[in-house]
């Protein structure tokens, strides 16, 4: 350590209580700030993951929102809208098409255990299609009266693959069939049955909520979107490139929000170095005039307090990162519960780049919180702070 970075460390530590409330501020601001991009970025990677985990290219739903779309895709949204089935016949008939499947999400009450089941209706043919990442204990239904379970019920309900699960008003009973392992996303809420006993129990024998599509060729995909929309009015068509860019929109807005109240972070621990630094000064106007009187030049002065600035910016910074990374599950378990729709898996975690940016930019905003407190110091007289 150089003669001057030395000294500026010592006079850190003559103050530490100061100097730590210091470089908390500035772990607590750079901590925000990582964080913040490192979920965005883990978002972005996370949604784009899911998407392709799907296994489809489009949605056909009734016309709406597009974002009612990409809840529906995601996690499995409750859209107070129905199709027809009898749509799947001018899909299945439409060219490049290699997978359709009807798909109804609903709410089904059980007055007898005094709760609603979240029900997935689908196609088990294609589960595996559109679920490629799921690992089940137990079988895929195979029977009208057999459904699975997502993680998250079956530990609730403590059920296991053979037990039953409810006896519907009409006399039918339903067995566990398989639990899906956990995912870490809204698929673990969720009980998934034939799409046909699905309709039975809403009483809805034609309905479905959309039908995913998989087409042969995806440089194909306008054609057949605008073939089919032409075919069959009524129907809105959503690609899963327009939902992801749905669901982005929204993440950024809250990534807008997020980065404005970091800033306003960041200018408060600016303030406070400044003013940390400051009352240093002040306090060793004597001790800087007598350096000055014994040969220190103006810019030796500038630069210990400067020095010391660094210090403060660096370590904060530090201290910033790692608490964010020690804390990452947490953050996420937070933004979970607040967030509608985050993508399953880690979103929280160390970057390199993303570290290095953000002690990199605290430590700009450090520096240029510095310099007045330091440009005060080598304007200081020595012959009046020596006298006092």
């Amino acid at each position: 350590m150089s003669g001057f970075l030395n000294l500026s460390w010592q006079n850190l530590l003559r103050h530490r209580t100061r100097s730590i409330l210091t470089m908390l501020g500035m772990a607590a601001s750079v901590g925000v700030l990582f964080s913040v991009l490192s979920f965005n970025q883990g978002f972005n990677q996370g949604l784009e993951t899911e998407l392709e985990r799907t296994g489809l290219h489009f949605m056909i739903v009734p016309s709406g929102c597009a974002h009612e779309v990409a809840s529906l895709v995601l996690h499995g949204a409750v859209i107070p809208k129905f199709l027809d089935t009898k749509v799947m016949q001018h899909v299945r008939s439409t060219s490049g098409i290699s997978l359709a499947t009807p798909i109804l999400v609903a709410q089904l009450p059980d007055p007898q255990r005094g709760k609603i089941d979240l029900i997935y209706g689908v196609d088990m043919a294609a589960l595996s299609a559109i679920k490629p990442g799921w690992q089940i204990d137990g079988k895929t239904p195979t029977q009208e009266n057999e459904v699975l379970l997502g993680y998250e019920v079956a530990q609730h309900e403590k059920l296991q693959p053979g037990d039953t699960l409810r006896t519907t008003e009409d006399g039918r009973t339903l067995i566990v069939g398989g639990i899906v392992n956990l995912t870490g996303s809204q698929d673990d809420a969720f009980v998934y049955l034939p799409i046909e006993t699905a309709q039975a129990l809403l009483d809805h024998p034609s309905a479905a909520t959309a039908i995913g599509v998989k087409v042969d060729d995806p440089s194909k995909m306008v054609e057949i979107i605008e073939s089919l929309s032409a075919a069959v009015p009524g129907i809105q068509i959503v690609t899963m490139g327009e939902v992801m860019n749905s669901i982005s929109n929204l993440a950024a807005s809250a990534k807008a929000l997020s980065l404005s109240i970091v800033l306003i972070a960041i200018l408060i621990s600016a303030v406070g170095v400044m003013n940390s630094i400051l009352m240093a000064v002040f306090e060793r106007t004597q001790e800087i005039g007598m350096m000055r009187a014994v040969g220190a030049s103006r810019f030796d002065i500038f630069r210990i307090i400067l020095e010391e600035t660094t210090i403060i910016a660096l370590v904060g910074g530090l201290i910033g990162i790692f608490l964010s990374v020690l804390g990452s599950r947490l953050i996420e378990t937070f933004v979970r519960s607040v967030v509608p729709y985050v993508p399953s898996g880690e979103l929280i975690s160390f970057d390199p780049k993303i570290a290095a940016g953000s002690v990199l930019f605290i430590f700009i905003i450090g520096i240029a919180a510095g310099v007045y407190p330091a440009w005060k110091a080598a304007k200081i007289n020595p012959i009046e702070a020596i006298k006092g």
